[in-house]
């Protein structure tokens, strides 16, 4: 077991494991996320549970400048080896990064039973509006991650919250810890990934067949009033795989208003 929950490291390939028994079940965090945020999902999950920093968040190496969804997936796809999991939760980016495994038909996906997509931020495009919102909030950002200005990252962050989650002194403290993460890490990297796709139909393999074709059960879970993750998102993702089940909480639910519904949710989906 992994002693230290914020730092795992290359012994472990990234990875806090807690808990015993079956089922095994990997969770994966946002961008500038970290286990700690991921560690709450877990709650009423029975079994192994593996919690992953992902490149360039945790201490582990970043892959370069210009992340992509592809890097995720095989990220994520290592780990689901490594710890033989049988269920996976991505939230955000590792949401982004399950659809891409799933929708190759990646062999090491063959294990899966249960996938939760928590706060899916891409799919297989954005609309006009969601694309020039991620554009301008990009362009803003990057002048204050370049200089250091953590207060300025910090409210443009927050500017991306429902007024009333916004005010919140525990929202402030954790979303000025994902800005100095920005500042302070080769995390900046992966800035440009808000408007990557997630699954990519130029491929001419057919992905959105074979998510379709995805045997096992799918949660699709977001919420309400969230910009950087529009509910348009999550339908799309439920529309396109028939067997998903689609749950839309109001706004501020999954992080912070709504967290004992959140776990009920995903522990009646684990089981």
């Amino acid at each position: 077991m992994t002693k230290d929950l914020n730092l795992p490291g290359p012994d472990t390939d990234y990875i806090a494991t807690f808990g015993s028994g079956e089922p095994h079940t990997l969770f994966g965090h946002g961008f500038a996320g970290a286990i700690r945020d991921t560690r709450p999902f877990g709650t009423g999950v029975t079994g192994t549970k593996h919690f992953l920093h992902l490149p360039g968040h945790g201490g582990r190496p970043s892959p370069g400048p210009g992340w992509n969804y592809g890097q995720i997936a095989e990220a994520l796809a290592q780990a689901l080896t490594s710890t033989s999991a049988t269920q996976a939760l991505g939230v955000s980016m590792s949401a982004g990064g399950l659809l891409r495994l799933l929708s190759t038909t990646d062999p090491r996906t063959q294990n899966l039973k249960k996938v939760a997509l928590v706060l899916p931020a891409s799919f297989t495009g954005f609309s006009a509006e969601v694309a020039e919102a991620n554009r301008a909030y990009l362009e803003k950002l990057r002048g204050p991650v370049a200089s250091g200005d953590v207060e300025s990252i910090t409210d443009l962050m927050l500017s991306r919250e429902p007024a009333g989650v916004a005010e919140l002194l525990p929202v402030r403290a954790w979303t000025k810890t994902k800005a100095e993460n920005l500042v302070d890490t080769d995390m900046s990297d992966g800035l440009g990934l808000a408007l990557e796709i997630a699954v990519d139909e130029s491929t001419g393999n057919d992905p959105l067949n074979a998510l379709a074709r995805f045997p096992g059960e799918v949660l699709v879970l977001t919420h309400e009033d969230d910009p950087a993750h529009p509910v348009e998102v999550a339908e799309a993702i439920a529309a396109a795989i028939p067997a998903a089940r689609l749950e839309v909480l109001p706004a501020g639910s999954i992080l912070w208003r709504g967290r004992h519904e959140v776990r009920r949710i995903l522990g009646e989906f684990f089981g």
